[in-house]
Formats: structure tokens, C-alpha cells, sequence
């Protein structure tokens, strides 16, 4: 009986050492020597990483004590897609991958959770606390399944990053930040990505990411990595009068990308995002549904034979994206893909997923998977900030993995650089959501990236982030709020209305605050609809204004609690940005006010009010400086291609707004050339305005 009791608890003894309860401590330290065992390319850019990590650490000093050895295999016998399995032994680490990304996921696994790194690190700075050496456990660490076996970013928006830190706009993608960038998505667990929009198939960035271990993703209207944008000038873009020229388009962007690890589009939008039927001369929005999908099903069948074709693999990875009106076909059962492709049910752009979504997944028979958003840009909604609330992730994303929507996600990342707070959320449901399940009400998650970012339990510190959702304002829908990019096109076609004397009611009847919308339809001419709109508007800026302010002062208080890294990210993360809001809806809030006396002719009051609305729009620009340049200036000249939330932009419009009103003359807005999706450059000539200041002006101006 002694015998067998004591076999048994040599046996639980043994056991417990294997799962790591009862394993010895070991000293790890600044002296290693990395042995690459996988002859991968991929893998030599993580193991340089590593090292960094340790100098991160630790200190460029390197240790005087004994060598830790540390190598990196890959393991067929490990069966299965991106697996891992780090071994922790004294003065040895071994990391053995099922693949290149199981093995690259090893590594940067072991930086995180062993040496502090923060994944982020090349966007907040954030280092681990300093150390001559740390004490871990030895014994065997396994990687558990994915949420989602799939997981891409793309990075859309991205003119913040072409000509970055270059002098030429010419030059295109850096390389330097690219793979700084593709680094922080490995660190991340992501296993592909859409580098950009509007990207040749052959590009130096693409075949980087490619190098680097990524699966090659491409944009919903990119199919198999073609684009349209760049379509043969004098050829309408028409499957049904060139179906040859679709064929050498196809087939040029997939010998491009032949040999790589690709995640094929099949799908077929217009020339600039758009219905495909818009450049279709034989057909039109009015012609049948089933004719619009035998032309969909039919450009499908094609590209998919041409990537067996080219490719030679006989069942490549392949998926299609419900976004815009195949979204619609596809839930009416019209839409007809590949037995192996993934579908990839789209939200709204806002986050939520449109109504019929969930009931068309359970009825859908292939793999299935989500294109989701923490950022939107649609030239009025959060460009870079984060505005989609937390409990709105949770709550669809749970319905996503609860649906099985699981074999891929493809998250649009937008400007990842604001974006970290939401990126983050979804990088945790994205690699395991089984850990963030229960966890959908109250303060939670606000707590809990306080406590990763900051290594803080602060109550200020979660309160600054919960109340920066809190402060945005809704225009009758409470989950789609405006962000930065709203308040440029406020001011541009409010102006444009005043300057013409006729008001868009399209524009108010999609965006006008509160419940006054009926009532400002009623109204039937030009000064009793301004004044009736831009009343609605100064009393929604004005307490939003009010909240922001508030919100400002408690960022400068939590400063207090912070030093170090950890202070300079929480300066640009949250600190900086509640205060280009506050700037932001104080500058809506005088302008709505100086439009409503300009509709009344009270030039002199307008003009007051224009120029306190000058004062707030410049303090906001010269934040966005202040967040370029932080730290170590690495970032400087990030908003230098801005073309989409057009901050500085706000400054000009006023300054000739306020030209205007102190003389009395005529004023040309001009439409700026933005993106491709709007309308080229136009001019409006504007009549000439009486005014008893007219005295009064023309004096200041000569005092000037």
C-alpha cells in the first residue's frame, strides 16, 4: 500500500513538473545566441526582433554571464496551421513552430509574455521596466487554438503612410516604417494583410510582407489583386463588351503574385469601389437583380479558373466579400462561389452588421468569416479616433463567433496609429474570444486597457477613456458618430448653402441633430431654415463643448498619476486627442453660431463668431503637430499627405470665410480634389452683399 502511494505521488510529482506547477526557476538575461534552424526568411526578421527585445530589456550591455542558448525550428510533425510550442530549459529555449507563422508567433509570444514587450511598441514607445535579468519558469508553453484561423488587417486610409517620412510623394511606401508595421502585426498574432489600397500586385511593400511571413490579402474591390482605378484608359470597364481585356487584367495581377502565400478576392465592383454597372453600357441600376448576378457569377467562375490555372493549385484559398449590393444577391440566394471559398459577411462600416446577416450565415453552406471596421472613412465619420463603443464590438463580434463566422477575419484598421484602443479590443476576440466572452457591460474593458497599457488600476486614467466615447454626439443614429473628419465637411457645406442661399435638405435629412428634422421640413424658405438649423446645431456643440472641456481637465489631472513611456503614450493616445475634440466642437459650435448671424446680415457678430471658430480650428492643427512630433519625432510629418479629415483645411475655408464677411465681397469656395471618389474641382461665384458695418469694416481692414 506504501509502495503504490508513493508511485502515485512520484507520478502527480512528474506531472505537476510537466504542466509548469512545480518547474525550477531560471534567470534569463542579455546573453543569447540564436540558432536558426528554419532556413526561412520570415523567420530571420523575428529572429532579429528577438534580440531587440532582449536589448529592450535588459540593456544593449551584454550579460558576462553564461551563454543562453536559443533556437527556433520548424516541426512538420506539429500537424496543423500556425501552431507553436516553446520549450523553456536552464541556459536553453527552444521554439518550435508548425509553420513559419507558428514559429514566428513563438518568438514574439515569448517578448510579450517573458520579456514585457508591448506588440505596439514601434507606435507607443512603451518599454518594459529595466532589468539585469528576470527569473522565469522552465517546462513546455503550447499555443491553443485561434478564434479565428485567418486573421488580417488592412490597412486602409493609408495616405498618412505613403511618402512617409520621405521628401517625394513619388518614392510610395517606406519600407523602414513597413516593416516596422508588419512586425507590430506578427507581434500581434495576425497571419495576413491588405497592405493598401490601390496597390500593384508587384510592389516592393507587398513582396515585403510576403517576405515577412504574411498571407497576401487583397481589397474588397481589388479582385484576385487587380485595380480597377488603373483600368486601360479609352476601355469601358463592361464584362459584357471586353471580357478579353478582364482576362489579360486577371491574369497579369495573379502571375504577379504567383509563388506567394495569397488569399485570392473573387469579386467584381465598379472602377472606383462603386456597382459595377455604373461603367457598364448594357447595363444599368434599373436591370433586374438576376441579370446583375449571372454577370457577378459568371466574372467569379473566371477569376477562380484562372487562379488554378496560373497558380496550379487546384483548391487555392479563396474568398468573397459581402460588401455593398453582393451582399444583398448573396442573402437572396443568387450569388454563387467556389465550394472552398470563405464569405465574408461585411458590417456596415459603423461596426454593426446589417439586418439579415446572421440568418443568411446559418444558412450558408461554404467557410465563413467577417470584414469588419474600427475605422470608416466616408468623409463625416471617425477617421482618426476611435468612436465605435466597445459594448458594440463585444455585442457583434459575439453574434460573429457565436454563428461561426470563424475560418477569417479581415479587421480595417484604418489610421492604425489612433486606432490602438479599438485594434487592440479586436485583437483580443480575434485571437481568442473565450477569454473576453463575459466580459460585455460596464467599465470592463476601459479597465482593462488601462491595466495593459499602463500597468494602472486608476480610476481617472479608465474614466478619461470611458468618458471620450461618452462625449461623441449622435445625428439620429446613436452607434454611428461623427469623428474629426465630420467637422471639415460640416464647415464646407454649410458654407457653400449660406454662399448660395439654398439649403440641402438631402444633407439634413441624413444628418440633422435630435428629433427637430420634421419640423425643419416644414419650413420653406432659405433664412427661417438656416436659422431653425443652425440653432439645433450651436446647442448640440455647445453641450458636447461642455462635456469636452470637463473631459480636458481630468486628462491633465491623470497625467499626474504617470511618468515615463507610459505618460508620452498616454499624452497622444488620449490626452492630446480629447483636446483637438474639445477645439474641434467648440470651432463647430462659434461657426454655427457665426452662420446664423450671417444669414441675418449681423456681419459684425459673424464675424466675431468666425473668428473665435479660427482661434479653436488653429489650436487643433497645431495638435495634431504636437502628436507628430512627440517622443522621439519618428512620426513627424505623419498627417503630411492628409487628404481625407482635412483639419488644416478647416483653418483656410474660415480664414477666406471671415475675409468675406469683413469686405463684403464675393468669395469663391473652392471643392478640393480629395479622393477619387469625389467630384473633381468646381467653382462657385458668389454675389455681392450690402452691409451698414460696411464703414466699420473697411476701418479695421485699413488698421490691419
Amino acid at each position: 500500500m506504501k509502495l503504490r502511494l508513493r508511485n502515485t505521488i512520484a507520478l502527480l510529482t512528474i506531472l505537476l513538473w510537466v504542466n509548469g506547477i512545480m518547474a525550477k526557476n531560471i534567470a534569463i538575461y542579455n546573453n543569447i545566441s540564436v540558432h536558426d534552424n528554419s532556413n526561412s526568411k520570415a523567420v530571420s526578421y523575428a529572429a532579429r526582433a528577438l534580440q531587440s527585445d532582449f536589448n529592450l530589456k535588459f540593456g544593449t550591455t551584454k550579460s558576462s554571464k553564461k551563454l543562453i542558448n536559443i533556437e527556433l525550428n520548424i516541426n512538420k510533425d506539429m500537424l496543423g496551421f500556425d501552431k507553436y510550442q516553446i520549450e523553456i530549459l536552464e541556459n536553453k529555449i527552444i521554439f518550435n513552430g508548425s509553420d513559419e507563422l507558428g514559429l514566428i508567433h513563438a518568438i514574439y509570444t515569448f517578448s510579450e509574455d517573458y520579456l514585457g514587450i508591448d506588440p505596439y511598441v514601434y507606435f507607443t514607445d512603451l518599454v518594459p521596466e529595466i532589468a539585469n535579468s528576470i527569473q522565469i519558469k522552465t517546462g513546455k508553453i503550447s499555443s491553443k487554438p485561434y478564434t479565428f484561423k485567418h486573421r488580417v488587417f488592412f490597412v486602409n486610409d493609408e495616405d498618412l503612410i505613403v511618402g512617409f517620412q520621405m521628401e517625394k510623394l513619388q518614392y510610395g511606401f517606406n519600407p523602414e516604417f513597413m516593416e516596422k508595421f508588419y512586425e507590430t502585426m506578427l507581434r500581434l498574432k495576425m497571419t495576413g494583410v491588405i497592405p493598401s489600397t490601390l496597390i500593384l500586385s508587384d510592389e516592393p511593400h507587398l513582396k515585403l510582407a510576403s517576405d515577412m511571413g504574411l498571407y497576401i490579402a487583397q481589397h474588397h474591390a481589388e479582385p484576385v489583386g487587380s485595380i480597377p482605378l488603373f483600368w486601360p484608359k479609352g476601355i469601358p470597364y463592361s464584362w459584357s463588351t471586353q471580357k478579353e481585356h478582364f482576362v489579360k487584367f486577371w491574369r497579369d495581377a495573379i502571375e504577379r503574385q504567383k509563388g506567394k502565400n495569397v488569399i485570392w478576392t473573387l469579386n467584381f465592383r465598379g472602377l472606383l469601389d462603386r456597382a459595377f454597372w455604373d461603367d457598364d453600357p448594357s447595363m444599368s441600376n434599373k436591370s433586374s437583380i438576376n441579370d446583375k448576378a449571372k454577370i457577378v457569377n459568371e466574372v467569379i467562375q473566371t477569376q477562380y479558373d484562372l487562379i488554378r490555372e496560373i497558380t496550379g493549385n487546384q483548391e487555392p484559398l479563396v474568398c468573397g466579400y459581402l460588401w455593398g449590393e453582393l451582399g444583398g444577391m448573396f442573402r437572396q440566394g443568387l450569388i454563387k462561389y467556389p465550394k472552398n471559398t470563405m464569405i465574408l459577411f461585411a458590417d456596415q462600416g459603423y461596426g454593426t452588421f446589417p439586418d439579415g446577416t446572421w440568418e443568411a450565415a446559418d444558412a450558408c453552406t461554404l467557410m465563413k468569416g467577417v470584414y469588419q471596421h474600427v475605422s470608416y472613412h466616408n468623409r463625416r465619420t471617425h477617421l482618426r479616433i476611435n468612436t465605435i463603443h466597445p459594448n458594440v464590438l463585444h455585442r457583434e463580434m459575439a453574434k460573429a463567433v457565436s454563428h461561426n463566422l470563424t475560418d477569417m477575419i479581415v479587421l480595417n484598421v484604418g489610421n492604425f496609429k489612433e486606432k490602438i484602443f479599438g485594434v487592440q479590443q479586436m485583437v483580443n476576440y480575434m485571437n481568442d474570444f473565450d477569454s473576453y466572452k463575459n466580459q460585455a457591460t460596464g467599465d470592463y474593458y476601459f479597465d482593462w486597457y488601462a491595466k495593459k497599457m499602463y500597468n494602472t488600476n486608476s480610476a481617472s486614467i479608465s474614466q478619461t477613456y470611458k468618458d471620450f466615447f461618452s462625449n461623441q454626439f449622435d445625428l439620429g443614429d446613436p452607434e454611428r458618430n461623427p469623428g474629426d473628419e465630420w467637422y471639415f465637411y460640416y464647415v464646407e457645406r454649410l458654407l457653400n448653402m449660406a454662399y448660395q442661399k439654398e439649403m440641402d435638405d438631402k444633407f439634413f435629412d441624413k444628418e440633422f441633430p435630435g428629433d427637430g428634422k420634421k419640423e425643419y421640413l416644414k419650413l420653406k424658405d432659405f433664412k427661417s431654415k438656416m436659422n431653425f438649423a443652425m440653432d439645433a446645431y450651436a446647442n448640440l456643440y455647445e453641450a458636447t463643448e461642455d462635456k469636452w472641456a470637463v473631459s480636458v481637465q481630468r486628462t491633465l489631472d491623470a497625467k499626474g498619476e504617470l511618468k515615463g513611456s507610459k505618460l508620452n503614450f498616454y499624452t497622444i493616445d488620449m490626452a492630446l486627442p480629447t483636446e483637438k475634440m474639445y477645439n474641434l466642437t467648440a470651432m463647430a459650435a462659434d461657426f454655427s453660431k457665426s452662420l446664423n448671424y450671417y444669414a441675418n446680415k449681423d456681419y459684425h457678430q459673424s464675424q466675431l463668431a468666425a473668428y473665435a471658430a479660427l482661434e479653436h480650428a488653429k489650436k487643433a492643427v497645431e495638435i495634431e503637430k504636437r502628436i507628430e512630433q512627440n517622443g522621439s519625432g519618428k512620426f513627424k510629418d505623419w498627417y503630411r499627405w492628409d487628404e481625407t479629415a482635412l483639419t488644416y483645411r478647416i483653418v483656410e475655408v474660415l480664414e477666406n470665410y471671415i475675409s468675406h464677411v469683413k469686405d463684403l465681397k464675393f468669395f469663391n469656395l473652392e471643392y478640393m480634389n480629395r479622393n477619387s471618389k469625389t467630384p473633381g474641382i468646381q467653382y462657385k461665384y458668389q454675389p455681392f452683399f450690402e452691409s451698414e458695418y460696411q464703414k466699420e469694416l473697411i476701418f479695421m481692414q485699413n488698421a490691419e
